[in-house]
């Protein structure tokens, strides 16, 4: 540790400094001084961890040193040095928070017992900061986790709402560039059921280590997401080559096989959305380049080619007819998508094959990976490009996309129970009951079987507002109750509804309330 000796007797400094040297080689006298203000100045300096000085000095004595000091914000403690009994002087240092004293002459095992003490209470103050920082950062990755899955299913119309999530996230303003890459792990995870996360995370820390500022975290049960946010322009290609990096490292070195979606780079804070859904929908392309595979947005786009685009009120209808598990009404739909491929003159046999996949693409996107592959006629057929890639005719391919859909739909009623009320009644009825645990999109999703992107945009669509203004209101009319029913303090309330940070919580609170967490209570005094 480093240590400073100020006393204005150039004799006692220099006895000081050979004791420690000789006989306490855990500290190294980093400097010394004669008088107060020349101590003031040479710790602010060197920093040091531990100071002895002497009480009465000229130009400023020891005490006013150390009040200045604190004043300036040194951590380094003290321990006083006198050659007469002071009661005042001890009084004044106990008030300066200075633990330690020695009288001079200054005893060899005096000096060393008393060193050693002071090294003991800084590793233990040290250690307690450690833990405290650590638990504070466990939390704060915990809120920039859920405000990033949140950002991730907001449209960008939710411009406001998002400015607020990355405010409680506290990811810096300087970062004025992001982009979304979502990694699907494939086969075997036992290396993950083994040693967790941190080796993957610790693989993409290294992979992305030039950004400012990468965030990554459990997106559902078999995907990773990670949010890169940069202070200067970022390249689309430079990120795809480091993912590709990082793709490989993950299967040599953990034994990790993953196929990756990655959105191209936006500026300003709805760039995160607009990547993720990039990254979404360039996942879903893996039906198309098969799993094991770096699949950017950008690369994705090429993959649609020119010819008929089946326009996007047609397959809106036919995701509504699916949603509704009406198979008549997808029927109809399909036969007349295949009416205007009719029309279409000069299609290649591919840009048929193409145009259905993207159909079903559409098609299959309120469902996950994971539902297609519980299914085994499903996982088969829609999951590989084996099922397709043999049929060359219009009238062929027509009706398999209808045995296709129509078992997408049976497989729908076998997880869905049409007795009970609609999704989004059932989605509202869980939350209200479980507001106060984690709740994301992508929990309910999984619950729910629907997609998260799918469940938050029927969700707007059913209620007017979206899942996280809705989770929101009712942690908050709850909070009110509490605070008018209970005594309990706000941080009790404020972990009692759901909300890590109680500064966010007051945030949000305010806002929907119009005034902060104490004045409603004050307002309402029936605790």
């Amino acid at each position: 540790m480093k240590l400073i000796l100020v006393d204005d007797e150039k004799g006692i400094v220099e006895g000081l400094k050979k004791m420690i040297g000789r006989y306490i080689p855990e500290c190294e006298v980093v400097g010394t001084a004669h008088n107060g203000l020349e101590g003031f100045e040479l710790i602010r300096k060197k920093q040091p961890d531990i100071v002895i000085t002497d009480i009465r000095m000229p130009q400023a004595d020891g005490l006013d040193m150390i009040n200045m000091l604190r004043e300036a914000n040194s951590r380094a403690a003290f321990i006083l040095l006198s050659g007469f009994a002071d009661f005042e002087y001890a009084r004044k240092g106990i008030q300066l928070g200075v633990k330690f004293y020695l009288n001079k002459p200054v005893e060899e095992e005096e000096l060393r017992e008393c060193v050693n003490q002071v090294m003991d209470a800084i590793r233990s103050d040290r250690d307690k900061l450690a833990e405290v920082d650590e638990l504070r950062q466990e939390v704060l990755s915990r809120i920039q986790e859920d405000a990033l899955r949140d950002i991730s299913y907001i449209g960008p119309e939710q411009a406001d709402l998002m400015e607020e999530l990355l405010l409680a996230a506290r990811i810096p303003k300087k970062c004025s560039r992001f982009a979304s890459i979502l990694m699907e792990f494939d086969g075997n995870t036992d290396s993950l059921k083994e040693n967790g996360l941190q080796p993957l995370y610790r693989q993409i820390d290294l992979a992305l280590r030039r950004y400012h500022c990468v965030y990554r975290f459990r997106y559902s049960a078999g995907q990773i997401a990670i949010v890169v946010a940069h202070g200067s322009p970022m390249k689309d290609e430079e990120l795809i080559r480091m993912i590709r990096v990082l793709k490989e490292a993950a299967l040599r070195e953990l034994k990790l096989s993953v196929t990756v979606g990655i959105g191209r780079v936006h500026g300003g804070v709805t760039g995160i959305s607009k990547s993720f859904e990039e990254a979404r929908q360039a996942l879903s392309y893996k039906v198309i380049k098969g799993t094991d595979a770096v699949l950017p947005y950008l690369d994705m786009l090429k993959l649609t080619g020119p010819g008929l685009s089946v326009p996007e009120e047609v397959i809106a209808k036919l995701e509504a007819a699916i949603d509704h598990m009406d198979k008549e009404e997808c029927t109809r739909i399909l036969r007349e998508i295949f009416r205007l491929m009719e029309d279409e003159p000069g299609m290649r046999p591919d840009e048929l094959q193409m145009h259905c996949l993207n159909i079903l693409l559409s098609s299959i996107r309120k469902m996950s990976f994971q539902q297609l592959q519980q299914n085994d006629f499903l996982g088969r057929h829609i999951l590989s490009l084996e099922g397709i890639s043999k049929f060359r005719t219009l009238e062929v391919l027509e009706e398999w996309m209808i045995e296709i859909i129509d078992r997408m739909i049976s497989f729908k009623q076998e997880h869905n129970n049409s007795k009970k009320n609609d999704i989004i009644t059932q989605v509202k009825e869980y939350v209200a009951a479980h507001y106060n645990e984690p709740i994301t999109l992508a929990d309910l999703s999984a619950r729910f079987y629907i997609s998260p992107y799918y469940l938050s945009k029927h969700f707007k669509q059913k209620t007017g507002e979206t899942y996280v203004s809705f989770l929101t209101q009712i942690r908050i009319a709850k909070a009110k109750e509490l605070l008018k029913q209970t005594d309990l303090k706000v941080y009790e309330i404020c972990r009692m509804v759901g909300y890590l940070d109680t500064q966010h919580f007051a945030q949000m609170f305010e806002k929907l309330a119009g005034c902060k967490p104490r004045d409603y209570r004050k307002q309402n005094p029936n605790a």
